[in-house]
């Protein structure tokens, strides 16, 4: 990774925009540079902008956010409305430029900070949110944000802090600089997983002891079983007690149920004995007069149902009778209808026949008058075809005018032609379509010259407009030369009375103490420098501070009025130039243009050049125009002559064919005045066949009833004769009575079934009435004398005694119970233990080895390890700084700090602490160098900034630094940048970026 290029605007003091091209000369020179300057100048700053527009983080701050820059007003150059950070570099998959932004909105208010990054080559903006940028630019460079900046920056004071910790502070600012908290993260979790899984074991193990605490002791366990059999054995029987007693009420209940069902058997019979009376009392004579005439009951129905019969055939007789006389009226009404109908007189068995007849001689009078009219539409649409193009219409009523008109229409027309064929003299009228071809060519070069001759004309005054222009630019231009030498002359003269009055300000506040005593000063009181009481240099006292404020404060104003004119000037003769260099380029644009439409007009339209010069474009245009409209109207009237040619036939014939029409419509018209001829037709065809019919119907009904009641007649008398004498043998006067006592079989039968069930019921009762009064009497004889109250008293008592005996029976049982499952549970949970113990063995030898709670013991490990592997990385380096000290850990006698063996003394081992301040920075730079080793040990630096500290060194000491970086600088190809404030590397380092501090808090930067 090698960073190519810084660009930045408004970040911290530095104002503007400014850019660090390392591509570019110096840097290309030699890529050992130095970045000076005083204090607060800015320098850190360059180091801000590359970490803030790769990773949105700034060393001093973190991780940058809106609230982070309102709160500590940091980044944002003050009174400035934007900011933007960018850095180009290049990686393994190409070169790339990341960019920070933000700004003020029109609201005054300071939007939210955005980052992009894209392909330098390309400008391809890679598609990512904002937040996803500094991970993007992680998984391009290989480094995060940590071990960029401690691979990239070096910054000398965490490494001299380091150099003299103990080991306890050493192993913190170890962890801190190479980002190795994970060790410590992982030694807490294995402490915490031990005690998560051992919990578990332990409350196990809680439990067991617990439950072992609520078991019972051998003897007493013994005990409580002895006890519940003897309880058992006792239970038993006072069950058997229980159980005779509840026979006993039991029985004492069935005895009064007994009672009580007998008594409401002796009720329901009284009740069915008294029903049956009232029954006899009701029915009994309806019954016995029944009964008398019920084996004649079959023929005494049959002669009522004959006797019925015969009256409804006389009714139906009379009934037929009616119905023929009124068919015979339907008929003759029915044979006048069609008479009149076909203009015929009609015989009733020729109705029929005439009616077919006469439909299917009007049917061929409609047919043919159809046909007549499906003619009249085909002429008269041809017709009109014809004569689309003329206000004329056919006429059904007479020919004579249709004719006449078309007649002389065509006559008129015929003339009109004739004076066309005189007007258009010259053109062959035979070949009209190559003649209209002809003129419209004609027309249109007419059109198209006319275009380009107008073309011609705007850009003729577009060219004259452009020159106009021309000259106005020069004659504004003329001035602002010398205008802007004078303007820089008064900005360098300000400039340097500035630079005076900030000199003779500086020089005024270093004598502050002094002159603000001189000031007060005053005759007859003592100096309180040397106590005389007289003062002759207190008059005549110089201008104070304030004075010369003011003086720099008028300066400053007039500065920036003058520099406001002067880049008002600047940017007037820039656009005005820009606006030359504009028109000259249009002009020539124009003149190109203007010669290329003079020659097309020359080649293409020499004709025209007569009509371009006088503008009687119109004319020419009018008479070809005229031409065509008069070739128009003569092909016009060719086509309608021959239209009104085709008409008059077609007219003569559409005449004659209403004329037909209208004598069909008359011949129909006194036969048939009706809509459908077959609908009337079927009409009275079917009221002639439906009476037809309806008279054979009633004529053959009639027939049958007489004869059924000759029949029934005979079969009435014969029935007659033969009941007459078993009525009278019965006992009754007339059939008639006889029928009258006869009751209808269901309700015979009905009455029957009732008296024959109360019967039923009343029997049943006296059965049950037996077998009830025999089980009583067995209750009774095995009854006890108690009553049922003291059988019950002595069942609670009972119940009482077994449930209290019960009850100490289940306590016992579920004691002994209880210890069993306690027993149970403790075997089982004694297993579980032996099972978790095997799967938490890694976690307590891992505990073991790495664990504790604040992740100590692994974290000293793995900072030991990495203090080796940095303090070899270390002397290495060193050995190129200095052949005199190697670092090493110190051993269990000595000190915790670091030791510094001198070779020069025979590899004396001494405290760090005891080094001088360029000794402790050249091992201090080792170890920085050798961390940067460590961090880009998987991913190629080639850009290095190393950030103070060489203020310490002697010149000798520096020199070898120097030459050490220049070393390393030359067998890498890094690029390295120092940041100091040393006079000496401007000196000895030729590329510089140099940072100076001006007044209301800015700086400048500038590379040389």
């Amino acid at each position: 990774m090698k960073i190519l290029k810084i660009a930045f605007q408004n970040i911290n003091s530095l104002r503007g925009s400014h850019e660090i091209d390392f591509t570019k000369a110096p840097f290309t020179s030699g890529s050992l540079f130095a970045i000076t300057g005083p204090t607060g100048s800015g320098k850190s700053t360059i180091l801000d902008v590359i970490s803030l527009a790769l990773f949105n983080h700034v060393p001093r701050l973190g991780k940058i956010s809106k609230k982070e820059i309102l709160e500590k007003g940091a980044l944002l150059t003050r009174n400035q409305r934007e900011a933007y950070a960018a850095v180009t570099y290049a990686c393994a998959e190409g070169n790339y430029t990341s960019k920070w932004s933000i700004a003020i909105n029109r609201n005054n208010n300071l939007n939210d900070y955005e980052m992009e990054i894209y392909h330098f080559e390309s400008g391809e903006l890679i598609d990512c949110k904002k937040s996803e940028v500094p991970a993007k630019n992680e998984e391009l460079i290989g480094l995060n944000y940590n071990q960029f900046i401690k691979s990239v920056v070096l910054a000398q004071g965490e490494f001299a802090q380091f150099l003299r910790a103990k080991k306890d502070e050493r192993g913190e600012l170890l962890e801190k600089i190479t980002g190795t908290g994970i060790y410590r993260n992982l030694g807490i979790r294995a402490y915490d997983k031990f005690r998560e899984v051992n919990k578990e074991i332990k409350t196990r193990k809680d439990n067991i002891l617990f439950l072992q605490e609520n078991l019972l002791a051998p003897d007493l366990k013994e005990e409580k079983k002895n006890e519940l059999a003897e309880k058992e054995r006792a239970y038993q029987p006072k069950e058997a007690e229980i159980k005779a007693l509840e026979k006993k009420i039991e029985q004492k209940s069935l005895i009064e149920k007994q009672k009580l069902e007998l008594k409401d058997q002796e009720n329901k019979k009284a009740a069915q004995v008294k029903q049956l009376d009232e029954f006899k009392e009701k029915y009994g004579q309806a019954i016995a007069t029944h009964e008398r005439v019920q084996k004649h009951a079959d023929d005494l129905r049959e002669w009522g149902r004959q006797s019925n019969l015969l009256k409804e055939l006389h009714a139906d007789i009379e009934k037929l009778n009616d119905y023929k006389a009124n068919n015979a009226k339907q008929q003759s009404v029915t044979l006048q209808e069609a008479a009149n109908f076909t203009h015929q007189n009609l015989q009733p068995e020729n109705v029929e026949a005439t009616l077919q007849e006469f439909s299917k001689k009007i049917n061929a009078l409609l047919q043919k008058r159809a046909e007549k009219v499906k003619d009249y539409s085909t002429l008269k649409a041809q017709l009109q075809r014809e004569l689309q193009h003329f206000n004329f219409e056919a006429k059904d009523k007479s020919s004579e005018p249709d004719l006449n008109q078309l007649n002389k229409l065509k006559d008129s027309l015929e003339r009109q032609l004739d004076d066309y064929r005189q007007s258009l003299q010259g053109i062959d009228v035979s070949k009209l379509s190559t003649e209209k071809s002809r003129l419209n060519n004609s027309l249109e070069s007419i059109f198209k010259a006319r275009q380009l001759a107008e073309n011609i004309t705007r850009t003729e005054n577009e060219l004259a407009k452009l020159k106009q222009e021309e000259e106005q630019i020069n004659k504004q231009n003329q001035p602002l030369p010398q205008h802007i030498n004078s303007l820089k002359e008064k900005e360098e003269t300000l400039n340097e009375r500035l630079q005076k009055q900030q000199l003779e300000k500086e020089n005024k506040e270093l004598r502050a103490s002094l002159e603000e005593h001189r000031a007060k000063l005053t005759d007859g009181e003592p100096c309180p420098l040397c106590g005389a009481v007289h003062h002759p240099f207190a008059t005549g006292k110089p201008a104070e501070t304030s004075e010369i404020v003011n003086a720099i404060k008028k300066t400053t104003i007039d500065l920036e009025a003058i520099r406001k004119q002067l880049s008002e000037a600047e940017n007037k003769l820039k656009f005005n130039t820009q606006q030359l260099q504009k028109t000259l380029v249009n002009k020539q644009k124009a003149e190109e243009e203007l010669q290329q439409q003079s020659d097309l007009f020359s080649s293409q339209f020499a004709d025209f050049e007569k009509q371009r010069v006088s503008g009687s474009w119109d004319e020419s245009s009018q008479n070809i125009k005229k031409q065509l409209q008069q070739m128009e109207a003569y092909e016009l009237l060719v086509s309608q002559i021959s239209a009104l040619e085709n008409a008059i036939p077609l007219q003569k014939n559409l005449e004659q064919v209403v004329h037909e029409g209208k004598e069909l419509k008359a011949e129909i018209a006194e036969l048939y005045s009706g809509d459908d001829i077959f609908k009337d037709t079927n009409q009275i065809l079917q009221q002639w066949t439906k009476l037809s019919q309806e008279a054979k119907s009633l004529n053959q009904q009639l027939n049958d009833i007489q004869a059924k009641e000759a029949q029934i007649t005979t079969s009435f008398s014969q029935l007659e004769t033969s009941l007459k004498p078993a009525i009278e043998t019965a006992g009754f006067s007339s059939i008639v009575e006889a029928r009258g006592a006869l009751l209808p079989d269901a309700e015979y039968i009905q009455l029957r079934e009732r008296r024959e069930s109360i019967q039923k019921m009343i029997a049943q009762h006296e059965n049950t009435i037996s077998v009830l009064n025999e089980k009583l009497g067995a209750l009774l004889a095995e009854d006890v004398p108690e009553n049922t109250e003291q059988l019950k008293e002595l069942l609670q008592e009972k119940k009482t005694a077994s449930a209290e005996l019960l009850k100490a029976c289940e306590d016992l049982r579920r004691m002994l119970k209880n210890d069993a499952d306690n027993l149970q549970k403790i075997e089982s949970i004694k297993t579980e233990i032996a099972e978790q113990g095997k799967k938490t063995k890694r976690w307590r030898l891992l505990n073991e080895l790495i664990g504790d709670a604040t992740g100590k013991k692994f974290n000293d490990f793995a900072q030991d390890l990495s203090l080796s592997q940095l303090l070899v990385l270390a002397n290495k380096r060193l050995g190129d700084l200095s052949d005199r000290y190697r670092i090493d850990k110190p051993t269990e006698s000595e000190d915790d700090g670091l030791v510094a063996i001198d070779e020069h003394m025979g590899g004396q081992r001494r405290s760090v602490k005891t080094l001088s301040g360029g000794e402790t920075f050249l091992l201090s730079l080792s170890l920085a160098l050798a961390l940067s080793d460590m961090a880009s040990r998987n991913v190629e630096i080639n850009s290095l900034f190393i950030d103070e500290g060489f203020g310490t060194l002697d010149p000798e000491t520096l020199d070898q630094t120097l030459d050490t970086l220049e070393k390393l600088q030359a067998e890498s190809s890094k690029t390295i940048g120092i940041i100091s404030h040393v006079d000496s590397l401007k000196e000895r380092i030729a590329t510089q970026i140099q940072l100076k501090r001006h007044g209301q808090g800015y700086s400048t930067l500038e590379i040389k």
